[in-house]
């Protein structure tokens, strides 16, 4: 860790914004890319997400009657918290840690002996059914969903996209049977600001995608990477990861949209096993352009603490405090920048891209 990092952490400290935590001495947990993991470790990995759906919820009795299992708890605190973790200065660093809070509960509660791998979007761009995460075998986290024409095409602003090839219940691999509580919510109640009144009731429906091989091929090959760690500033960096406005999608829209359905409802996309691979990679992305230039970069905050950063809302900084409701306790900004630090000590396999 480099001086000027861990002074940083010290005046910040030394000014209450929590309690110091010198970088972790022991080694560093390694998140993997699924298909370095053998066959034994992603059944594994597999078997946690199963045993963690069958756990029940930890949210207090009628505060979320929709939550009935653990992976409903993240669901739900997500969907509570859609409005002001993205598209915003804190989108990046509340993810970090709701990732860690989903892979340290696999680990404590369903024995999980791992870390949480990522999916590296190149390695899919031609062929996301072929791709070992998404082919529908035993060892993946099953695959696309049935062909329903009814579903639609995509409008993300001045941007259409086609309907991609599923859009129904998934059909093959280990998550077939998984019944799903909460969502879908419109994406017009991002627009609106306002969650629908019902949306903590139970709404049973099996787990639907619609894989969209168009999609990844033009925003997740490697020169869409190439140029999202390309960014000079986190300004642009948050930019280029999301696309704003008039924007084309960035990798981390692109990852949402390419698996869709219940992938791609900004609200309750947790249902799908298959958010916390992206975001895993989305945090890979943010840990390697952090490390091209850790002294402008490794504190680096830019916007505000609301969606689309609206005039009116609060700046964001180190001292902004963010929350996960049961799942963990409130941290501050300054507790999530970076991978080795307070909580954290963590490191991607690959940190090349």
């Amino acid at each position: 860790m480099i001086l000027i990092s861990l002074l940083a952490v010290v005046v910040l400290a030394a000014k209450s914004v929590s309690a110091l935590a010198i970088p972790p001495l022991e080694a560093p947990a390694v998140r993997r890319e699924w298909t370095s993991l053998s066959l034994a470790a992603r059944k594994d990995y597999i078997n946690a997400v199963l045993c963690l759906n069958s756990k029940p919820s930890i949210i207090p009795a009628g505060q979320v009657p929709g939550a009935i299992n653990r992976r409903d708890d993240f669901t739900a605190v997500h969907i509570n918290q859609t409005f002001g973790v993205h598209l915003d200065a804190v989108f990046l660093g509340w993810h970090r840690n709701f990732l860690y809070l989903y892979e340290t509960a696999l680990r404590d509660e369903c024995g999980y002996t791992g870390y949480q791998p990522y999916w590296d979007w190149t390695k899919s761009v031609n062929n996301i059914s072929a791709y070992p995460l998404f082919d529908g075998s035993e060892y993946s986290i099953s695959g696309n969903g049935l062909y329903d024409p009814s579903t639609g095409d995509y409008d993300l602003g001045p941007y259409h996209f086609d309907h991609g090839t599923g859009g129904g219940c998934i059909t093959s691999g280990p998550f077939t049977q998984l019944e799903l509580h909460l969502g879908p919510i419109p994406i017009s109640a991002l627009f609106d600001q306002t969650l629908p009144s019902n949306w903590t009731l139970r709404n049973n429906h099996c787990l639907r995608r619609d894989f969209n091989v168009p999609v990844a091929q033009r925003f997740s090959n490697g020169t869409a990477i190439s140029y999202l760690l390309d960014a000079p500033d986190i300004g642009a960096f948050q930019s280029r990861m999301s696309g704003v406005g008039n924007a084309p999608p960035g990798p981390h829209t692109a990852g949402h949209l390419q698996i869709g359905m219940d992938m791609f409802d900004v609200f309750s996309s947790p249902n799908d096993p298959a958010f916390f691979f992206h975001h895993s990679n989305v945090d890979r992305m943010w840990t390697i352009w952090q490390a091209r230039d850790p002294q402008n970069r490794q504190f680096a905050l830019n916007g505000t603490i609301l969606n689309y950063d609206p005039a009116s809302a609060p700046l964001a900084d180190l001292y902004t405090e963010e929350n996960w409701g049961v799942l963990g306790r409130p941290k501050p900004m300054l507790e999530l920048m970076s991978n080795r630090m307070f909580d954290f000590n963590f490191e991607y396999e690959d940190m090349q891209a």
